[in-house]
């Protein structure tokens, strides 16, 4: 019954950490949660469970619903702003399913997400994005059906509102992102500014251990001067820089390294040609989880 049980578990421990993550937007915290939620299952008496999955998932979403409420307090004494952390993508993954998956792990959607109550977000993602019925959620949440369908409307209502929608192929997403680090490390100016939307935002989160800006800055000229500035400030002051492609939140990732450290982990949105966000990783604890050398 070990092996059995141990079998069932791994069966759905992808469904596990997608929902956990998408919860928290916390790599290194989901994986905390699934493992507790293990070993809650090694305590049961399988045998007198209906549902392995059905009982997986509740116990799952209810620790991280519980977590979920805990993060909300930490995040509004967060130092400068909060971007989720990188999770990359799922190696031997079936092609399909990424596809499917790429959109619900973009950090514009955990953003939007982030404007939810736990008790919506939770309804959402279990209903939109991991197929359960309100019948199911409404006994993860410990709620009527009724009042989960509203919960998932009015998400669904705000994502909306507040998450742009963009839409481009990945080789659009790959080819700007080489142009952009490419005439950032050149410390070209023009070219930045074209590659650039007029309205482009930069987003990065050191969480107070590094440097990285207090807020987000808007503008071509602003963000492709700070680009240039920065890695002017690496030539000046002999820092090597390596750099490595990484699919991470459903598309693809640019990994900077200073003196063969990790230092950051870059990702953009690109809609009509330019890149309109940009995201840049820096809090250590963010990037644990990531190559931590070159």
């Amino acid at each position: 019954m070990s092996d059995e049980r141990t079998l069932i578990f791994e069966q759905n421990r992808p469904t596990l950490e997608g929902i956990t993550y998408r919860m928290l937007g916390e790599l290194s915290g989901a994986l905390d949660i699934v493992q507790e939620t293990y070993l809650k299952w090694c305590e049961i008496d399988v045998s007198t469970v209906h549902s392995p999955r059905a009982w997986l998932i509740t116990v799952c979403s209810r620790i991280a619903l519980n977590q979920l409420k805990s993060a909300r307090v930490r995040r509004e004494l967060y130092v400068g702003e909060w971007l989720p952390e990188p999770f990359p993508d799922q190696l031997n993954q079936d092609p399909r399913v990424q596809l499917e998956l790429d959109d619900t792990v973009s950090v514009a959607l955990l953003l939007a997400l982030e404007r939810l109550s736990p008790s919506e977000r939770a309804a959402f993602l279990l209903h939109d994005v991991f197929n359960l019925s309100f019948d199911e959620i409404a006994n993860t949440l410990g709620k009527s059906n009724a009042n989960c369908r509203q919960l998932a409307t009015r998400a669904r209502k705000r994502i909306r509102e507040h998450r742009p929608r963009f839409h481009t192929t990945p080789e659009e997403h790959q080819t700007l992102l080489e142009a952009f680090i490419s005439a950032a490390r050149r410390g070209d100016l023009e070219r930045l500014i074209t590659l650039l939307a007029n309205q482009v935002e930069l987003y990065s989160d050191g969480g107070g251990q590094v440097e990285a800006l207090p807020s987000m800055l808007c503008g071509a000229e602003k963000v492709a001067k700070f680009f240039v500035s920065v890695f002017g400030r690496y030539q000046r002051n002999a820092i090597a820089i390596q750099t490595l492609w990484l699919r991470f939140n459903g598309s693809s990732g640019l990994l900077i390294y200073e003196n063969g450290q990790l230092a950051t982990a870059l990702t953009i949105d690109v809609h009509a040609g330019h890149i309109h966000r940009l995201y840049a990783v820096r809090n250590p604890d963010k990037l644990s989880q990531l190559p931590a050398e070159m």
